[in-house]
């Protein structure tokens, strides 16, 4: 037999549990959307593999992997390399691969007391949101794992110079970056990263004869750039560069790094 006091005690349990449940759908809702990075990233990787820069230690798949990881961990974007030495003709180009964005989630609720079934519904547009990222999330690791496996081993790490001709030609290294810096939608990335792996001497011709670096990198408002063992940075004029003496300091401040 159901009393009074029976009564009203599941109606306390009843109010209780609702409450709960409110609360944990509204929070489910906001960790949802604090959990998606969102940060737009171009990283532009010129990597010396020609034998002339010894100095420096050559970049492998991990490091590529983790100068990858920045954009992954912070949001969305691109990794672009492009090789510093004397590539072959098919192999000057710039080799890219792209991140692309999860989608945000949403809150659908229209009440702070919502009812059942709005909470319901809240809870079945989040798992639609998270299957969508699910699929953005593995179609970017199929990228990234396609370009770490093929493109990166074939034409990177697998490098040879064009005829033997085992030449340094910055300028045209930096040809490469200013065409990317000027594609259309540049604008929109909040931050580019142009980190430059080479000791910057510029040996263009077979005689090894050193000459001027006499292409200019023209970064957007939104480039920084990182200097991994370049040796005389006059070059660089007016720019404000971040200077590393080898890849374990450049490392270290990616493993730390933060898109704020």
């Amino acid at each position: 037999m159901i009393t009074r006091k029976h009564f009203l005690l599941v109606g306390f349990i009843s109010l209780l549990s609702i409450s709960c449940i409110d609360g944990t759908s509204k929070t489910h809702v906001a960790a949802e959307e604090e959990d998606i990075p969102d940060c737009k990233i171009m990283i532009i990787l010129g990597d010396d593999r020609s034998g002339s820069s010894e100095s420096i230690q050559k970049l492998n798949k991990d490091d590529y992997e983790a100068i990858i990881d920045v954009i992954s961990e912070n949001g969305n974007g691109y990794f672009a390399s492009t090789i510093i030495g004397n590539p072959a003709p098919n192999s000057k180009e710039i080799f890219r691969v792209k991140i692309s964005a999860q989608k945000p989630y949403k809150n659908i609720l229209t009440s702070d007391n919502p009812t059942l079934t709005e909470q319901a519904k809240q809870k079945k547009a989040n798992e639609k949101v998270k299957l969508k990222n699910e699929k953005i999330i593995k179609k970017n690791e199929s990228r990234v794992n396609t370009f770490l496996s093929q493109t990166l081993q074939k034409n990177i790490l697998g490098y040879k110079p064009y005829k033997n001709n085992d030449i340094t030609n910055i300028n045209l290294a930096f040809e490469h970056i200013n065409k990317l810096l000027k594609e259309p939608n540049i604008d929109d990335y909040d931050k580019i990263m142009v980190v430059l792996f080479t000791d910057g001497v510029n040996e263009p011709k077979r005689s090894g004869k050193i000459e001027e670096i006499t292409n200019r990198l023209m970064l957007t408002d939104n480039a920084e750039l990182f200097l991994v063992g370049w040796k005389d940075t006059s070059v660089f004029d007016d720019i404000e560069i971040n200077e590393f003496e080898g890849k374990e300091g450049f490392f270290s401040y990616v493993e730390d790094f933060e898109c704020l």
